[in-house]
């Protein structure tokens, strides 16, 4: 079987319940960006809504050799998402691309 690597990223729509300012929301959204990250060894970055209270729009990635790693990553992780304090998710979109061994970036 050929060399692989699998690339997962997932954007995720998030209510942020009972902030009363962007600094609540910013302590609950760091708060979670570190959690995926420790638990879930994956990279997050908070990319939308940013000048919302109450909104916030965060993607993550992994990267496996085994597509059924990535996606079982992905899965764990936007299930940790769903059962966070302070936070309602709305939406979650993800997808599995596979790069050649030989993939050179340009």
């Amino acid at each position: 079987m050929p060399n692989k690597c699998f690339l997962g990223f997932c954007s995720l729509d998030l209510l942020v319940e009972n902030c009363q300012s962007l600094k609540e929301k910013r302590r609950v959204v760091l708060s979670l960006k570190e959690k995926l990250k420790n638990r879930h060894n994956v990279a997050v970055c908070e990319f939308g809504d940013l000048s919302l209270w109450q909104r916030a729009q965060i993607g993550f990635t992994a990267c496996s050799n085994e597509q059924k790693n990535v996606d079982s990553v992905m899965k764990a992780a936007i299930e940790f998402v769903g059962m966070f304090h302070s936070v309602t998710l709305l939406n979650s979109q993800c997808q599995i691309i596979s790069l050649p061994a030989n993939y050179h970036a340009h």
